[in-house]
This record gives structure tokens, sequence and C-alpha cells, in this order.
């Protein structure tokens, strides 16, 4: 990461050889969803603002934060804004991802570290510290549906008590008429944004032409995403309380739990 655009020294954070891309996610998907993310995500600052506001803190508590798959950074940059006490430590799989997010999370060098990992392995769970809270936006649906469960229970065990796992998340429909709403629902959250944000239809094509929309074009090789109302349970079962879901847009859904106090 080259630093003379910000002046700043680096973020604790090294690209090793053994991190690579998922056997799905690449390079390439790293550098579109830089470039386009704010765009073909719905709403996006309604999400950090919703995972943020869930964070069980006051604003000038001290605490860690992770943030599991932290992409370009936004989440973490509204972490770190919010609680100017709180330390992120962010986790990703693409190296673009971690270099996009050195550098806009420059201004907070002294509270971020970054580290490389692959979800679908453990080795990186024994070295989270203690969080307050776990994040994680449009990560998980990645992993089939014994792997989440078997995450959850064990991001339980990384939490502080009282401390909360909030993810934001596609979610599956559970019939073709909830399939098409999402569908629908998504590509019109992208036209929207994409006429208020450029000024055109533009990135709403492209959206379209690259078939985006896991709702209309699944991948099951790289999304597997499931029922809301699953996640919801299987949080229960691991041993999270006040488990619940907070926001719901175009089959993406914001819900969590707490670790007991």
């Amino acid at each position: 990461v080259s630093w003379a655009a910000t002046g700043g020294p680096p973020l604790r954070y090294c690209l090793e050889v053994r991190m690579t891309d998922s056997p799905a996610w690449s390079e390439a998907d790293s550098e579109a969803f830089i470039l386009r993310g704010q765009v073909f995500t719905p709403r996006r600052a309604e999400i950090a603002r919703s995972l943020v506001d869930l964070i069980p803190a006051a604003t000038d508590d001290a605490f860690t934060a992770a943030e599991l798959g932290v992409g370009a950074g936004w989440l973490s940059e509204a972490v770190l804004r919010r609680f100017p006490h709180a330390r992120v430590v962010g986790l990703d799989g693409s190296p673009r991802m971690l270099a996009e997010t050195a550098v806009r999370l420059a201004p907070f060098v002294a509270r971020v570290e970054l580290r490389p990992f692959r979800l679908e392995d453990d080795a990186w769970l024994a070295e989270l510290p203690p969080a307050r809270a776990i994040l994680s936006s449009l990560v998980i649906h990645h992993l089939d549906a014994a792997d989440k469960q078997r995450l959850y229970r064990r991001l339980l065990e990384r939490l502080e008590p009282g401390g909360g796992l909030l993810i934001c998340d596609l979610v599956a429909p559970t019939s073709e008429t909830a399939r098409r709403y999402m569908a629908r629902a998504w590509d019109d959250e992208v036209l929207r944004q994409s006429r208020a944000m450029t000024g055109g239809d533009a990135l709403a094509d492209e959206f379209r032409a690259t078939e985006w929309n896991l709702y209309d074009y699944p991948d099951p090789t790289m999304d597997m995403p499931d029922p809301l109302p699953d996640h919801l349970d299987w949080l229960r079962a691991a041993g999270y309380v006040s488990v619940d879901a907070f926001w719901l847009c175009a089959g993406h859904a914001v819900y969590g739990g707490y670790r007991p106090a």
C-alpha cells in the first residue's frame, strides 16, 4: 500500500502468500465491488447505521469490535467514527479489499488492525480477541447451512458477556413469489441509487448485464443464502439472547443476537 496520498504510517496489516481467494470469489470481483458496491448494495448507509446503533456500547466506551469480511472498510469506518475509543480488527480474504481498507482507515491508524483470513478455516478464530461486537456484512451467505451454524456457535465464545453478533446478509426466499419480489426490489434499489448517485442508469444497466442479482441468477458455488427465520433459530440454538431481525430491504437483512451477560 502506498501511503503517499495519506501521509500516515501503515496500519498493522500484512499480506501473506498463504492468503488466497475463495474458489468462487476473485480479485476481479473485489475490484468490481469496491467500485460499484455503494450502488449495488441497497441502502448501504442505512445498513451501517443499523449495525452501529445495535452495538452494546456507550459512545465513549473503549472496546474491541471485529469485522468479518471488512471489504472496502465502510462499516469499520462507521464504527470508528461513532466510537472514538474503540479498536477494530478487520479480516478479509482479498488482498485488494485489505489494501483499499488500509487506505480508507488511515485516519484511524492507531485503532485498526487488518488481518488476512479464510472464512471457511478455523485458525483465525483462536486469534480473535474478546470483542464487544462482531460484525459482518454480505459475507456469511458464502457458507453452507452447517458451516453457518458452526460459525455462530464459535463466535459466541469470542464475544464478551453482553457482546453482540450483528450481521447484514442476503437471505433466501421461502417461495417463488418471494424470490420474484426480492429480485425486482433489488433491481429497483440499484436503479434508484444509480440515478441518485450518478445521475444516470449506467450502473443499473451494468448490474443487470453482469447478472449480479443472485435472486435472478443464482450461483450455488458461491452464494448459499438461507431463510431469515433459520438464521434466527440457529442463533438461539447457539446460545444467543435477544435474537431479532432489525432491518430488511430487497433480500438484505440485518439480524443478530447477544451473548448472555
